[in-house]
């Protein structure tokens, strides 16, 4: 007996495959015939078949090319897009199951009711994209199985009370960009799921919402509402994501506190002012979007409760505090507060993130960063991008020691003048920095700190005037900018402790220094040379190269000189001597009452001797003056000559 019920089995499971197969090569076979189905295609999709037709003259090449082709109700998606359906006949014709019918882009503003008879097994249907300006009633009640219906962007500008009344077993409905105006009450079905009335002109939802308990997912973004207190589901155990952006809001419903499973929140371009607490028990939100508001403050229990919160917008606001309001999102990946007022940060609005990605502090007035000690920061606070560009600050105050994890930081647009070893300390993941556009006129400090695996250096646009060792502790740099400074001089000396990784491999050091007045000396060649050696290579060029034949020089007054160099030896105004340029003997710029340069000996520039017994004057950079007119008077010659006679050039040790 045990075995004639196993041979039974067996051979059932036999049939049910072989039926199987048959269907999908019975559909196969179907969809092969391209030509015979002309202007439409076919393709199997499980059990359907999905026929489409795009670009038909006329809904009677669609009937000559389908009917007849398939067996007797056939499931099938049917799809006819722009196309003139003007002389659309009985659908139930073609002989199939229509399961989902869409007519888009067809231009319809009128339906005959009789060319849907017959359709009470569809359960997908979409009128979307044409020019319809009612609800089409007389056509819906013919297909009582209705789940899914899409009318948007049509012109429809009023949903009455009984529009809708024929589909009790709809759940998706989709209004948006329509203009409407007005929504009656009691006209959205009891057992809608998921509901798009974004993108019209709505100014109140008419207490609509109020029954809607199985509502998932809400969109009534882009209308003109400025109030949605009492209006959402009183009771909505499933609700999932609200997207109301872009409307008149001034604050957030009450009704947000009932609806504990909402995963998903957009309040985006509002007037929200403050939060009054509508989202203190929101326990299962992990997206929230307040960007583009008027949000002056937060209160310490805001998201008290919403523990689970991953990704927050509070970009483009005016808050000047958080108030220690995400205290209890530990499970924060995403924190954007770009674009609002904040003088002050501490890092203590972050302790215990974990799992922080990056967090966003752009474009603020942020003069003060605190929160510097290790102890203040926890041990498992972890960011991995941290946005601190465009704002106002002078230093770093060694706020970021100990902030683990670290992978990428830009502080540049901001006011620096230094970078001090404190600052980094602890950054042992550091890969990126940025420090571009700030006031620094030195890296030396850098040599001083250890950053094992930094790969990228930006510091362009700044005040930077030489370097030196200033890479010794970066080991593996890849990628330095420094263009746009003021840089004069390279030691040799910068590259020695640094060797470029890519995945272990060693590269090439890319080191830009473009608009630096380095690359207009004679020296920028063997400087290149010397770097090919380490593995080195050096890009830009000259930008402000001054043509010979332009007298166009910086002038540096006698009193100035006194406030740049020291009172020593010698007075050093070019870091780099091009051919021309001489050292000159004070001594023999003697003036009978005082002299020229007190307290230096020599002084490397290009001089020209002042007229009738003035003080000369000292060019730099070097010029070259245009070619005299005529001969040169007596006086003249006798001062050319007192030029000439000076000491030979002097080699610079640092170039």
């Amino acid at each position: 007996m045990r075995s004639v019920r196993t041979v039974w089995c067996v051979g059932a499971w036999v049939l049910v495959w072989a039926w199987a197969c048959c269907g999908v090569c019975d559909g196969v076979a179907l969809c092969a015939q391209r030509r015979e189905i002309s202007p439409c295609t076919c393709r199997r999709e499980g059990v359907t078949l999905e026929l489409e037709c795009e670009k038909v003259s006329s809904y009677a090449r669609v009937a000559a090319a389908l009917q007849g082709r398939f067996p007797p109700q056939t499931d099938a998606a049917l799809t006819i897009t722009h196309s003139d359906v003007s002389d659309l006949a009985p659908l139930a014709l073609l002989g199939l199951h229509i399961n989902t019918l869409k007519l888009n882009y067809n231009n319809i503003s009128d339906l005959n009711d009789l060319n849907f008879v017959g359709l009470e097994r569809t359960e997908y249907l979409s009128l979307a994209d044409n020019e319809l300006t009612t609800v089409p009633r007389h056509v819906l009640r013919h297909m009582p199985n209705l789940k899914t219906l899409d009318l948007g962007r049509n012109r429809i500008k009023y949903l009455s009370s009984t529009d809708l009344k024929d589909l009790p077993l709809i759940h998706y409905l989709v209004l948006a960009n329509n203009g409407l105006v007005a929504l009656e009450k009691s006209s959205l079905p009891r057992d809608l799921r998921h509901l798009h009335l974004g993108y019209n002109q709505l100014t109140t939802l008419n207490g609509t919402l109020r029954h809607l308990k199985s509502l998932e997912w809400l969109f009534i973004r882009s209308n003109q509402l400025t109030s949605i207190e009492n209006e959402l589901p009183m009771i909505a155990i499933n609700m999932a994501m609200i997207h109301a952006s872009d409307n008149r809001l001034e604050s957030l419903p009450k009704d947000l506190r009932n609806m504990p499973t909402i995963d998903s929140m957009y309040f985006d371009h509002n007037t929200i002012k403050s939060l009054n607490g509508a989202l203190q028990k929101a326990r299962n939100l992990k997206k929230l979007n307040l960007s583009f508001n008027k949000l002056k403050y937060l209160v310490a229990d805001d998201f008290v409760e919403a523990e689970n919160l991953e990704q927050l917008n509070l970009g483009y606001n005016q808050l000047q505090s958080l108030n220690g309001a995400l205290k209890n999102l530990s499970q924060m990946s995403n924190l954007n507060l770009t674009h609002n007022e904040m003088s002050e940060f501490s890092l203590q609005e972050i302790k215990g993130f974990k799992r922080l990605q990056v967090a966003d502090l752009s474009h603020n007035t942020i003069a003060v960063l605190n929160g510097h000690t290790e102890n203040m920061v926890d041990i498992g606070t972890q960011v991995l991008e941290l946005r601190l560009e465009f704002n106002k600050l002078q230093s770093l105050s060694g706020a970021l020691m100990g902030l683990h994890g670290l992978f990428k930081l830009n502080i540049s647009h901001n006011l620096m003048e230094l970078i001090s070893p404190d600052d980094l300390i602890g950054l042992d993941q550091l890969r990126v920095l940025d420090v571009s556009h700030n006031l620094i006129t030195t890296l030396e400090e850098t040599s001083k700190t250890y950053l094992p695996v930094l790969e990228e250096l930006h510091a362009s646009f700044n005040k930077i005037v030489m370097l030196d060792k200033d890479f010794h502790g970066l080991p593996v740099l890849c990628h330095a900018d420094l263009s746009h400074n003021k840089i004069e001089s390279v030691n040799y000396e910068l590259v020695t402790n640094t060797t470029c990784l890519i995945h272990g491999v060693t590269g090439t050091l890319k080191i830009y220094l473009h608009d630096n007045p380095i690359l207009c000396g004679d020296n920028f060649v063997h400087l290149n040379i010397c770097m090919a050696q380490w593995h080195v290579k050096v890009y830009g060029e000259c930008v402000n190269r001054r043509s010979p034949n332009i007298f166009s020089p910086t002038v540096v007054a006698p009193s100035l000189l006194n406030d740049i160099m020291p009172m020593g030896s010698g007075l050093i105004v070019s870091s780099k001597v091009n051919p021309g340029v001489k050292v000159i003997p004070l001594e023999s710029h003697v003036n009978s009452k005082n002299k020229l340069f007190p307290g230096y000996d020599n002084i490397v520039g290009q001089i020209i001797p002042g007229k009738n017994g003035e003080l000369p004057i000292i060019f730099y950079p070097p010029i070259t003056l245009p070619p005299p007119t005529q001969s040169p008077s007596t006086k003249q010659q006798r001062s050319q000559q007192k030029i000439q006679n000076v000491a030979p050039e002097i080699p610079p040790k640092i170039i």
